[in-house]
């Protein structure tokens, strides 16, 4: 149940019996299948920290995530080395944490505190389905009804249900749009087609189920480079989760993104993709396009997407599939670049007009079709 802390809620509170006294413990948690990458709760949090620091001297934090994986929950604790002021845990939604679990000792009081009071989260009454689409849109500023069903996993008739049954509650609304221009000082142009955007209220929805208190910053947890979208380019990104489903209909693809920031690195793929295939959790990286480089550009700047994309992995010990997706003549030369692949990654590559279609995955090699 969410409780408030002065200008700020947690999704419930806990007072944990260890060591022989009570923690003052604070929960926030996190669906892996919510639209946000791993990477982007920190600055969540620290605003939650800052209020515990200031109105609850001595509490403590819990983070529980609820993932079908392993991967994102190891991320999501990666993502936290930078650390908080005050005593946190990251676990899975199923384990309760010890007294040794957490970054440092939580003070223990000698009877549990009272509890916060409660209050209505805002998004319980919302169905899951809507829930999805409101999150993909929070994200990724405006889509298309084949993006939104692609990033939300739902079928397209589905997701087209779901909007228009909150156009009707007044949460999104479908329209043409404004270009999200990169340079501001040139004349405004419209969308090339009508979209689904997010309303206000839909964002604040959507901002709430993520746990992001009012007054947080959420920008730089969006999508980057939306001047982008509405372009084909941006299209095959979103809808990258898609492909993947029906390539390989017996993987499970649980979640992905577009244009995401990786910690430590200032290589961005143009989508993520996390499932499981073969019995391994992997990661599906893709690269679409590069028509417009020179062959020997093309080679350079594949080796250090791959260098890159395998250190990402490596920090976590999940599977890799690099996948780039473009004309012929870019695969030929991403091939060359790619070299011998270790065991635990694959390369798959194909046209970008085969939509729905990929090789097989074989560890270890490259495979096209």
């Amino acid at each position: 149940m969410t409780v408030r802390l002065g200008d700020v809620t947690f999704s419930d509170w806990i007072s944990l019996e260890c060591e022989g006294g009570f923690t003052d413990t604070f929960i926030f948690d996190i669906d892996a299948l919510n639209g946000l990458p791993p990477f982007d709760f920190h600055p969540l949090l620290q605003r939650l920290v800052a209020e515990l620091d200031k109105k609850r001297p001595g509490a403590s934090l819990w983070v529980r995530v609820t993932s079908p994986g392993e991967w994102y929950v190891m991320e999501v604790k990666r993502s936290m080395t930078a650390g908080f002021s005050i005593p946190y845990v990251v676990t899975s939604k199923d384990k309760i944490p010890d007294y040794r679990s957490f970054s440092f000792g939580p003070r223990l009081f000698p009877s549990s505190l009272p509890r916060p009071p409660e209050v209505d989260d805002e998004f319980s009454c919302f169905s899951r389905e809507e829930m999805k689409c409101l999150q993909v849109l929070t994200r990724n500023w405006k889509g298309n009804l084949e993006e939104i069903a692609s990033l939300a996993d739902l079928p397209e008739t589905t997701t087209l249900d779901v909007l228009q049954g909150l156009q009707k509650k007044k949460k999104v609304i479908f329209k043409l749009g404004e270009v999200i221009q990169k340079d501001k000082s040139k004349p405004k142009k419209m969308d090339p087609f009508p979209m689904w955007h997010p309303r206000r209220k839909g964002v604040s929805i959507a901002l709430r189920s993520f746990g992001a208190s009012e007054g947080v910053d959420f920008s730089g947890m969006k999508e980057l480079y939306p001047h982008f979208i509405g372009t084909p380019h941006r299209t095959n990104s979103r809808r990258w989760p898609e492909w993947l489903r029906s390539a390989y209909p017996q993987v499970e693809i649980w979640t992905g993104w577009t244009e995401v920031q990786l910690p430590e690195t200032s290589v961005r793929p143009d989508a993520l993709a996390w499932g499981r295939i073969q019995g391994f959790e992997t990661v599906f990286w893709l690269e679409l396009g590069d028509g417009h480089k020179k062959r020997m550009e093309i080679e350079r700047i594949t080796r250090i997407r791959l260098a890159s994309a395998r250190q990402f992995c490596q920090q976590t010990g999940v599977r890799l599939v690099y996948a780039q997706i473009s004309p012929p003549w870019v695969l030929k030369a991403v091939g060359m670049a790619l070299g011998q692949l270790p065991p635990d990654m694959a390369a798959v590559m194909t046209n970008t007009r085969r939509f729905g279609k990929l090789p097989t995955v074989e560890w270890g090699s490259i495979t096209m079709i």
